[in-house]
């Protein structure tokens, strides 16, 4: 893929906030549930951090996809691309995974509690493959569900662009303008593929609801095993892979300042629309759907002034060192943090309840995660970096999007775009 030092403006606070969200929600869940019953509102808003980061990979990951499939280029080379996701995912992943299990006996197992998986549960859970099975699902690190998804996305996303592409056989650049225009049309079949299963995702959930039990999400059962797959989350994916093709289209000149100015407004517009109906119903069916679109309509909103060699209000606070340091170590800190929570739980009990003990567990998780995330980032997530960097580098690397000086990568874990806690 394209090189590491690329550079989405925003999009690293982004990950920091949405890290920080999701790690405020488990510490309310599980160790301060007074906090949800106090305030179920922003619990619940807390909660949809994960979506963020559905919606980011939708977006990072496609747009490489997308630039070659209008352009009807070559899609980038499969060796090079698995080779890229598995030096993103795996190393940290492992490592965490041992020190949790085997250092601190603190990994999640079935029936509830914590304790160390055996050599079996070890091998499901380091291989990723633990989600796919009803006595496995959640345990050991209890996120890494998400990684299972974001797994079979990125097996899913080149099979798409594949078919996408013999809509058109040919890939030639130089191909003649009528031809190549089709790429508009082509673009489109991952989108709809995606959205197409998550609609299907959301008629088999409604099913379930009149099913003793239905799709409870957490049981050792098929049904769970079914809702915290791809599913039930693709639908997130092509929002943000809508985003991608707003922001190619910008980026191509293919509106005027007028047309430029609807679609920001309009991006603003969606965002604070989900937003205030969230505040209305957030405990809906479609609540990740709709939080969802906000997302995605945010992303868009962040980087449209880029596509015009500028950064917007909300860009310049993203880019600020805080959150950009957060976003850089947030695919450790996301995976620590259930860990550190778990330890809380485990080792000191309950603190009681109330506001101040919220905020000071929420603190010290937050240090001891923030901490354990930066070691890991420092000496396994940037080797592997490197090493990824280093193997892109004696291969024709991707080309990447440019636009004023502002380079787009389709890679979504540059800097440790973490796949999500649980939902």
């Amino acid at each position: 893929m394209v090189s590491s030092r690329v550079h989405l403006v925003g999009l690293d606070g982004l990950r920091g906030l949405a890290a920080a969200s999701v790690l405020c929600y488990h510490v309310s869940n599980v160790l301060s549930p007074d906090i949800h019953r106090r305030a179920p509102l922003l619990v619940d808003l807390l909660h949809q951090g994960l979506t963020l980061f559905f919606v980011l990979s939708g977006f990072l990951l496609f747009l490489g996809f997308a630039e070659r499939l209008i352009d009807g280029r070559p899609l980038p080379g499969l060796r090079q691309y698995a080779f890229s996701r598995i030096l993103r995912i795996w190393p940290a992943y492992l490592v965490i995974l041992l020190v949790t299990d085997v250092v601190f006996g603190l990994s999640f197992v079935r029936p509830r509690g914590v304790g160390r998986l055996s050599v079996g549960e070890l091998v499901m859970d380091a291989t990723l493959l633990h989600s796919y099975q009803p006595s496995t699902l959640r345990t050991g690190l209890e996120v890494s569900w998400t990684l299972t998804v974001e797994l079979t996305f990125y097996a899913l996303l080149p099979v798409l662009a594949w078919l996408a592409g013999r809509v058109v056989p040919t890939r030639n650049a130089s191909a003649p303008e009528w031809l190549r225009a089709r790429g508009g049309l082509r673009v489109l079949v991952p989108v709809v593929a995606m959205a197409g299963i998550g609609a299907a995702g959301h008629l088999w959930a409604a099913s379930m609801r009149h099913v003793p039990g239905g799709a409870r999400g957490w049981s050792a059962d098929i049904p769970s095993v079914v809702s915290r797959s791809l599913l039930m989350q693709a639908d997130l994916f092509a929002l943000g892979m809508i985003s991608a093709l707003v922001i190619i289209a910008a980026r191509r000149g293919q509106w005027g300042m007028r047309g430029y100015v609807v679609a920001e407004a309009s991006a603003v517009l969606v965002a604070v629309a989900a937003l205030t109906v969230f505040v209305g119903d957030h405990r809906g069916t479609v609540v990740a759907d709709l939080v969802g679109a906000g997302f995605a309509a945010l992303v868009v909103a962040i980087l449209l002034p880029s596509t015009r060699g500028s950064v917007g209000p909300v860009g310049r606070v993203l880019e600020s060192p805080v959150l950009r340091g957060l976003g850089l170590v947030s695919y450790s800190l996301y995976l620590w943090h259930m860990p550190v929570v778990r330890a809380m739980q485990h080792w000191f009990g309950p603190l009681g309840g109330g506001w101040g003990v919220y905020l000071l567990q929420t603190c010290i998780v937050l240090v001891v995660s923030t901490a354990l995330a930066t070691a890991t980032y420092l000496a396994v997530e940037r080797p592997a970096l490197r090493l990824k960097a280093r193997f892109a580098g004696t291969r024709a690397a991707a080309p990447a999007l440019a636009a004023r000086g502002l380079t787009f990568s389709a890679d979504p874990h540059r800097r440790g775009c973490p796949a999500g806690p649980e939902r």
